[in-house]
C-alpha cells in the first residue's frame, strides 16, 4: 500500500493515471455515439428506400375486376426495379387484399413462401407507411406496410396492402464493417493520445526537474541562489524562494559579523583592563573602580550588540545623543590603553554638538574611529565638530601614516586592513561605516593637517521641537 501511494504521489504518475481512466472512457463515449449515428442515418436510409419501393409498387398497380368483384389489382409484368424480378434477391414485394388473401408478389418472392398476413399487414392505418423490423425465415428483415382503400366503380372502397420486404444481412454487414473500422480508429487514436500525453507531460514537467536540479546544487553549496530562467507560473515561486533565500543568508550574515562586532566592542574596555593590571593600580579603589566601569561598559556593549543582531535597521532617529560626554569617556579610556604612546589629545566641539541617533551607536561608531587614530598615530589625535546643512560634521585627525587615496574605500570593508602588523581584524571601520549608513549619514577619508588621517562623519542632526 505504502509502494502504491509513493508510485501515486508524482504529478506525472497521477495525470497518467487519470489520463489512462479517462481517455478509454471518453473514447467509448465518443465511439457509442458515432456508432448510433451512423447506425440511424442507415435506417433512415433505409426507411427512405422501402419508401420509394412502396410509391413505385402503388404507382404502378391498375385495378382488375374478376367475376364482377373488385378483389385484386393488376400489376405489370416487369417492374423497373431490377431486385424484384430476380429471385430471393433480398427485396420482395406484395399485395394482400381485405380478405387476408395475397393478390400479387413480386418474381424476386416466387421461390419463398408469403409471409404471414398478420406479422407484415397493419390494418389499423390506412393511409400511412408503417416501418418495422421483423425476424423471418430466422432472419431479420426490414418491413413497410401502406394500407390503401381502392374505390370501384361504384364508389365502394376495398382495401388493399401493399408490403415490400428487404433483408438486413446488407445492412448488418455494412454496420459491422464501419463498427470494426470505427473501433479500430478509435483504439489506434487512443494509443497515440497516451503516448502523446506522456510526451506532453515529460516536456511540460521538465522545469521541474531542473527547478530539482538547482536545489539540488544549492543544497550542496554549489550555488548561493535558484539560477536560470523558469516559465512564468514557476517564476513567482523561484523569485520568492530567491527572496527568502537571501534574506536568510543576509540575516546569517548579520549574525555573523554581530559576533564579530561584539568582539571587537569588547576589545577596548578588556585592553583599559589589561593596561592598568599591567602598570599596576595606584590602590585597590583605584582599580576597583576602573574595574567597574569597563564591565558596565563590557555590559552596554553585549547589550547593543545583541540588539543588532536581531534587528536589521535602527530606531534612533528620534533621539538626541550629545556629543562631547562620549567624546572624553573614549579619550580617557583610549589613553589608559594608549599611555605608553603619551598621545597628545585635542577636543574641540562646537557647541550643541548634538546629532540624531541612539547614544550605543554614536559610542560603536566614535570608539572605532578613535582607537584608530590612537593606534596609528605617532604623538597627536584631534577631534573637531562643525554644523554644516542640518548635519553635524565629526573629523577625527592624527599624525600617523594615513590612508592613501587608492584605498579609501577598501579599508570600510570588512576585514580590510592596511597595516597588518598591527593586530586587528579589519572590523572596526566596517562597523563605524554600517552605522553611518543606517543614519544616512556620510563618511569622507581625506589627509590631515597633521600629517595622517582624517576621518569627516557627517549625520543629521535633531529637529528643532515646535
Amino acid at each position: 500500500m505504502s509502494k502504491l501511494k509513493a508510485r501515486f504521489s508524482s504529478i506525472a504518475a497521477r495525470l497518467l493515471l487519470a489520463s489512462a481512466v479517462l481517455l478509454p472512457l471518453f473514447l467509448g463515449l465518443t465511439g457509442f455515439f458515432l456508432d448510433r449515428a451512423f447506425e440511424n442515418s442507415l435506417n433512415v436510409a433505409e426507411t427512405s428506400r422501402l419508401r420509394g419501393h412502396i410509391n413505385l409498387l402503388f404507382s404502378v398497380a391498375e385495378p382488375e375486376v374478376r367475376n364482377n368483384r373488385f378483389d385484386s389489382l393488376r400489376m405489370p409484368v416487369t417492374l423497373s426495379e431490377a431486385d424484384f424480378e430476380h429471385p430471393n434477391s433480398g427485396l420482395y414485394g406484395y399485395i394482400f387484399n381485405g380478405q387476408e388473401k395475397l393478390v400479387w408478389h413480386s418474381n424476386s418472392a416466387a421461390l419463398r413462401d408469403p409471409p404471414p398476413y398478420n406479422s407484415v399487414v397493419t390494418k389499423d392505418s390506412p393511409g400511412q407507411l408503417v416501418f418495422s423490423e421483423q425476424r423471418l425465415d430466422k432472419n431479420l428483415h426490414f418491413v413497410a406496410s401502406y394500407a390503401v382503400n381502392w374505390e370501384d366503380a361504384s364508389g365502394k372502397p376495398t382495401p388493399f396492402y401493399f408490403v415490400v420486404i428487404h433483408g438486413a444481412t446488407e445492412f448488418k454487414a455494412e454496420l459491422k464493417a464501419y463498427r470494426n473500422e470505427l473501433w479500430r480508429w478509435l483504439g489506434a487514436a487512443g494509443i497515440f493520445l497516451l503516448i502523446a500525453q506522456t510526451m506532453i507531460l515529460r516536456w511540460g514537467l521538465r522545469p521541474l526537474g531542473k527547478l530539482a536540479v538547482a536545489l539540488k546544487k544549492m543544497q550542496s553549496g554549489d550555488t548561493s541562489n535558484i539560477a536560470g530562467e523558469h516559465p512564468r507560473e514557476l517564476q513567482k515561486i523561484v523569485d520568492n524562494l530567491n527572496q527568502v533565500l537571501e534574506r536568510e543568508q543576509a540575516l546569517r550574515q548579520r549574525y555573523r559579523n554581530s559576533l564579530a562586532d561584539l568582539a571587537h566592542s569588547l576589545k577596548t574596555p578588556l585592553a583599559v583592563l589589561q593596561s592598568r593590571l599591567g602598570q599596576g593600580a595606584e590602590s585597590d579603589g583605584e582599580l576597583q573602580q576602573i574595574a567597574s566601569e569597563q564591565v558596565a561598559r563590557m555590559n552596554q556593549v553585549v547589550t547593543y550588540q545583541l540588539q543588532r543582531a536581531v534587528s536589521s535597521q535602527q530606531h534612533g532617529s528620534f533621539r538626541r545623543t550629545r556629543i562631547e560626554p562620549i567624546a572624553q569617556r573614549l579619550f580617557a579610556a583610549l589613553q589608559k590603553v594608549y599611555a605608553h604612546k603619551k598621545m597628545k589629545q585635542s577636543l574641540a566641539l562646537a557647541p550643541n554638538s548634538i546629532v540624531a541617533g541612539d547614544e550605543q551607536d554614536v559610542m560603536e561608531l566614535l570608539g572605532n574611529l578613535l582607537e584608530n587614530a590612537f593606534k596609528y598615530g605617532h604623538q597627536e589625535v584631534r577631534m573637531s565638530s562643525s554644523l554644516t546643512d542640518n548635519q553635524l560634521c565629526i573629523e577625527i585627525e592624527d599624525d600617523g601614516p594615513g590612508v592613501p587615496e587608492d584605498q579609501t574605500e577598501r579599508i570600510l570593508e570588512r576585514g580590510q586592513r592596511l597595516d597588518t602588523n598591527q593586530p586587528g581584524q579589519g572590523i572596526g571601520l566596517a562597523v563605524a561605516a554600517e552605522i553611518i549608513r543606517s543614519y544616512d549619514g556620510d563618511i569622507r577619508i581625506s589627509r590631515s593637517g597633521l600629517g595622517g588621517a582624517r576621518f569627516s562623519i557627517f549625520l543629521p542632526i535633531p529637529a528643532s521641537p515646535d
